[in-house]
């Protein structure tokens, strides 16, 4: 069971000191995460979302590589408790901004050795060497061979990030352009503001309770 809880930045401070200033090089940090860190991948719409995650039972350990990764300038998540049943709890942080993930997978790169190939898929397709299938697969086949934890994904982004991307654009347009097509009487409208401004009912209440999609209740709010 996975109950994430942000630990205190006064704790993460004194807990920090016992080993300041323990990682001082892109290798060191790469050293630690070809055995404890992972790439984290998530099919979203359209593209390949991807996370690294550094964890540890000790927490000053994730502390210093925070420290260390805060410092060349990538961006973290707080530092997470993971609650779990059958093993000792652990400390986590993750990266997760396109750029920074971006960044960090490259300066690792050169140094790991277990995670090398993860790593490498993870550039390829956010440089757009490869497209969504083929870095699943290569995920997959990463699993086949228990290199890597996690299940076998069916491949259905048959584009890279940058056409999906694209893709979601296009599409987003056309439930605007549809959002404003659809023809609600003046009556409605009223009764949709009032439930907004009375009722406090939110946008997806309103489409629900109105049945039209949530953009027709935004353009309809605007509308004042």
């Amino acid at each position: 069971m996975l109950d994430p809880q942000e630990v205190s930045t006064k704790d993460q401070a004194r807990d920090a000191r016992e080993v300041s200033g323990q990682y001082t090089s892109w290798e060191q940090v790469a050293g630690y995460f070809d055995g404890d860190g992972n790439v984290g991948v998530e099919v979203v719409k359209y593209v390949l979302k991807f996370k690294l995650r550094f964890s540890d039972t000790w927490k000053p350990q994730v502390l210093t590589i925070k420290w260390f990764l805060n410092r060349e300038g990538i961006s973290t998540s707080a530092l997470w408790l993971e609650k779990r049943d059958c093993r000792l709890d652990a400390y986590r942080i993750e990266v997760s901004s396109i750029a920074d993930v971006l960044a960090a997978a490259k300066a690792m790169l050169p140094f790991c050795v277990k995670k090398a190939e993860d790593l490498q898929i993870l550039v390829d397709y956010l440089e757009g060497r490869l497209n969504g299938n083929q870095a699943i697969e290569r995920f997959n086949e990463e699993v086949r061979t228990g290199r890597r934890s996690g299940f076998i994904r069916e491949p259905t982004l048959p584009h890279t990030r940058t056409e999906g991307l694209r893709i979601k654009q296009l599409e987003n347009a056309r439930k605007a352009r549809a959002a404003y097509a659809v023809d609600i009487s003046q009556g409605i409208q009223e009764q949709i503001k009032s439930d907004h401004s009375k009722e406090k009912l939110g946008h997806v209440r309103l489409s629900k309770k109105y049945g039209c999609s949530v953009s027709v209740i935004r353009r309809i709010l605007r509308a004042r």
